[in-house]
């Protein structure tokens, strides 16, 4: 059996007590009513009895009979007046009127004793009666059909009314909710009602932006992972072929050493190469467990002061910077970045270790800021176009062999994924007589 859907039974429910009412109204009008009628037949009687009788005690008693008489038939009733100490009662007004073969009929009788304004006291009677039932359900029932009729048409557009104006926020609740199940963005409430209705729909709105702002930041965490992954595996695969190649030509070497074969016999001589490059590849195992590191750096973000960590980088190059007569001008008085401190030592270290490495002697470093833009430039051989577009890959090495100072190939490639991992534009490029690195710093 197919289930009903919101608004028909709502309907059916609104019109169900509706009409319940409108019969439980009527049939207590149909049932009531004769009772009340008789009720107020009675006191109205009453009433123009006790009006008759000060009437009658403005007049004598010769003409207590004519006013009688003009008032019983006046008010469609029937008057009976009998002297004080009389036995003789006289009828006055209409005769009664009730049907002898009827057991419905009823007599209201409102007795009162008038004196007279010549001080004469009479007994005046006045009686009325009607067939209370009868005449009451006649008029009842020409009545209550048109009413009947009228309430229902009336319960019928009510509950239509009522189950629609109900049941269509509520389906558009329905249909707006389901929206949101398929994570539609553009499902959001407009034109929210001033009512309960209305706070609900507000709150599943708030409920909902909520809901994509922590789904859109679990897949941007998502996906950093998931490029944090990448270079990883890149970096083992790229990290285990770079170290081997060293350690073979290490080992051929120590080999040759040991057996003295040819020019190798002279141990000495060679021992301090196979020392060079066991130093070589203990800075290449330290850069890749600093690279391992890579995730922890992002743990946090600034702002942060750089001015005031970039004397400290310096220091730690000013040894280096002499022996190779560079000089060093440092122009920065504030500049912001939003990163962690450790990230930022890690990349402005990086940088002035390959300025200093491959600046040619005699010359300066400049390290300024220029509008939104953080540079450090050093004077060297400009890279070509074509080594500038692998100047960020793992383990490159262009330039560097072409100058004798062979790196680690990991400087940049660290720079690089530091810096786009907090989303910091930067720019490394050729000018005139060297090559500029620069990154974007935050609005003063």
């Amino acid at each position: 059996m197919k289930r009903l859907s919101l608004f028909p039974k709502i309907f059916i429910w609104t019109i169900s007590i509706l009409l319940a009412l409108v019969a439980v109204a009527h049939l207590s009008i149909y049932l009531v009513f004769p009772h009340f009628y008789l009720n107020d037949r009675q006191t109205d009687l009453s009433h123009k009895a006790d009006a008759m009788v000060q009437n009658l005690a403005e007049v004598e008693e010769a003409e207590v009979e004519t006013a009688l008489e003009v008032y019983a038939k006046n008010e469609g009733i029937t008057a009976f007046m009998q002297p004080q100490g009389s036995s003789y009662t006289k009828t006055l007004g209409r005769n009664l009127n009730y049907n002898q073969d009827s057991d419905q009929n009823s007599v209201i009788i409102e007795e009162r004793e008038v004196v007279t304004r010549d001080k004469k006291r009479l007994l005046v009677q006045f009686v009325a009666t009607t067939e209370v039932v009868r005449q009451a359900t006649r008029v009842t029932l020409t009545l209550l059909p048109m009413s009947l009729g009228g309430s229902v048409a009336l319960a019928v557009v009510v509950a239509y009314v009522y189950a629609r104006s109900l049941s269509r926020p509520l389906s558009r609740m329905a249909v707006m909710t389901g929206r949101m199940k398929q994570l539609d963005r553009t499902a959001f409430f407009a034109n929210i009602r001033q009512d309960e209705l209305g706070m609900m729909e507000r709150q599943i709105n708030e409920l909902y932006g909520h809901l994509l702002a922590v789904i859109d930041e679990l897949e941007e965490k998502n996906q950093r992972m998931v490029e944090l992954e990448k270079l990883k595996v890149d970096f083992l695969r790229s990290a285990s072929h770079e170290l081997k190649t060293p350690l073979a030509g290490l080992r051929i070497m120590l080999e040759n050493m040991r057996w003295k074969v040819g020019k190798y016999a002279d141990r000495d001589t060679y021992l301090d190469e196979a020392m060079l490059k066991v130093d070589q590849l203990s800075g290449l195992v330290k850069e890749i467990l600093e690279l391992s590191k890579l995730q922890e750096w992002q743990a946090e973000t600034g702002p942060l002061d750089v001015a005031t960590i970039v004397p400290q980088v310096l220091a730690d190059y000013e040894v280096l910077a002499q022996a190779q007569h560079l000089k060093i001008d440092y122009q920065l008085d504030q500049a912001t970045l939003a990163m962690s401190e450790s990230a930022f030592r890690k990349v402005f270290s990086n940088l002035m270790s390959n300025a200093v490495r491959y600046s040619t002697p005699g010359g300066t470093i400049r390290i300024y800021r220029e509008g939104q833009k953080l540079r450090i430039e050093n004077p060297c051989q400009p890279m070509s176009d074509q080594a500038l577009q692998s100047a960020y890959d793992i383990f490159s090495h262009q330039d560097s062999d072409q100058q004798g100072n062979k790196g680690t190939g990991l400087g940049l490639y660290m720079v690089h994924n530091l810096l786009e991992n907090y989303h910091i534009a930067h720019d490394f490029y050729a000018i005139e007589g060297g090559m500029r690195f620069e990154l974007e710093v935050l609005e003063d």
